[in-house]
């Protein structure tokens, strides 16, 4: 059945309960003037100098509500994790809209940005041996030594195809499904040494276990071109209020998925 937690709709604005109280006479019956209050029609200017002959501070607007979220639920629980970091980081079925929008404008440069990705993590070793580990999915040969993993590796042609997919898929999916955020949570909890799926456990393949440095870098690194991709887009095709609008909710995506992998 289809999870029914998602239903990602924009909150609406809590009034401050003792807004009204301000707007009331103070219970000692005195009101501090104004300065509409000054007899200046009959030009009377004593009450401007004039003290208040009484102070009246009305209460002050304490934080409204405080949720109780338990940890172990946040672990257990994919409904109330998903319901967590969507109500902390705000994210409602505007910024899925505004994904959906924005998604055509850089979709073409997702090939070339997969391919500088796995460039850039070649650059260091710490992130070049991640790929030493034999990815789910591919049974090709792998090499003995870092040092003969090259960029046309069999597996990282295998992982680039994986990596082009799940782009496309944070561009384009239904954020009110339940399944998009399974997905998410699913190719988050994977990198982190621990196999969401079933058959890979049963199989015996050993789980990807990726620092969680690297991959907010990673993360970092991907949001930095498709900021640049975003923003060259002429005003013509998508105002600048929509490119702003989607950064912010490709933010939030990329955070959510970080969360997954925590």
């Amino acid at each position: 059945m289809e999870p029914t937690f998602l239903k990602v709709t924009a909150s609406e604005e809590i009034a401050c309960p003792y807004a009204a109280l301000a707007l009331q006479d103070p219970p000692d019956g005195t009101r501090t003037p104004s300065s509409h209050s000054h007899s200046t029609a009959t030009g009377d200017h004593s009450s401007a100098s004039s003290p208040p002959t009484s102070h009246h501070t009305p209460p002050q607007c304490p934080i409204i509500f405080t949720q109780e979220i338990d940890p172990r639920l946040l672990r257990a629980s994919l409904d109330d994790r998903v319901a967590y970091l969507t109500d902390f980081l705000g994210f409602t079925s505007a910024d899925s809209d505004i994904i959906t929008k924005a998604a055509p404008f850089v979709n073409d440069i997702i090939p070339a940005m997969v391919d500088d990705m796995y460039a850039k993590l070649f650059e260091f070793d710490v992130t070049k041996k991640v790929f030493m580990t034999r990815n789910q999915g591919f049974d090709g040969p792998l090499p003995a030594r870092l040092e003969d993993l090259t960029l046309d590796s069999p597996q990282i042609k295998f992982r680039k195809v994986f990596m082009k997919s799940w782009a496309r898929r944070v561009l384009t999916a239904d954020y009110a499904s339940g399944k998009t955020w399974a997905y998410m949570d699913k190719v988050g909890i994977m990198h982190t040494g621990a196999s969401p799926f079933k058959h890979q456990r049963t199989m015996g393949i050993k789980p990807l276990n990726v620092p969680y440095r690297d991959c907010a870098l990673t993360l970092g690194w991907i949001q930095s071109i498709l900021q640049s991709a975003l923003l060259r887009v002429p005003d013509a095709q998508l105002s600048m209020a929509d490119k702003i609008a989607a950064l912010t909710a490709i933010n939030k995506v990329g955070v959510a998925f970080l969360v997954g992998a925590d």
